[in-house]
């Protein structure tokens, strides 16, 4: 006999472990059965990127053998994450073999490769944050725009290690911004974010979206 699971057993389920979860950090009784529910879903989603990973050294792999434009940024990406993931297996068994973390050759790669790539990619965000503070003023001179150009100058001249951007009041309203305004527009996204996620949970909980299945 074949079982046909249609869109009702799905929402069940999801509506199910959903409440199950919530209640659990209300009810000390299931608090057990909630670990266990998170536990999967941690397993589930480490499956998941696993299987992102496969697709995406899949994909890079036909680019190769189709000869195509950028059959080069693919080799790079290929042979950057087998060495990358070779090395990862290396220093987890020298762990387990030693009995106490030895990360020399990861901790190595992040240092010396990652770090310097983030490094650059902020230089990189720095500098179209000033283009586009450039081109706003250009298209559009109001009080808005002239505030995001120099608040965007303050905090970059405050950043700065170099004279006279090292000059102390420079420094003091770098400060200010990132603790005030900053700060506060982080936690209203943040904010935002959170009462977005509880939504969209209260939204497949009801069945109203089902991206579990149809």
């Amino acid at each position: 006999m074949k079982i046909n699971l249609k869109s009702p057993f799905s929402t069940a389920v999801a509506i199910g472990v959903g409440v199950i979860v919530l209640a659990g950090y209300f009810v000390p009784a299931i608090t057990n059965i909630r670990f266990i529910l998170l536990r999967t879903g941690l397993v589930l989603s480490a499956v998941a990127l696993l299987v992102g990973i496969i697709n995406l050294l899949t994909v890079h792999i036909k680019k190769l053998g189709a000869d195509s434009e950028n059959s080069g940024y693919s080799l790079i990406l290929v042979i950057a994450l087998l060495a990358t993931l070779v090395i990862g297996i290396i220093d987890m068994v020298q762990t387990y073999l030693s009995g106490k973390p030895n990360f020399q050759m990861t901790s190595w790669i992040f240092t010396n490769i990652q770090l310097p790539i983030e490094t650059s990619l902020l230089a990189v965000t720095s500098v179209s944050l000033i283009y586009a503070a450039a081109s706003i003023l250009r298209k559009r001179m109001d009080l808005f725009s002239i505030v995001f150009f120099f608040v965007i100058l303050l905090v970059l001249l405050g950043s700065f290690s170099i004279p006279p951007a090292t000059l102390p009041f420079l420094q003091v309203i770098r400060n200010w911004i990132l603790r005030v305004p900053a700060l506060g527009g982080a936690r209203g996204l943040l904010l935002g974010i959170a009462l977005g996620t509880i939504t969209t949970g209260i939204r497949i909980l009801l069945g109203t979206d089902r991206p579990y299945g149809e």
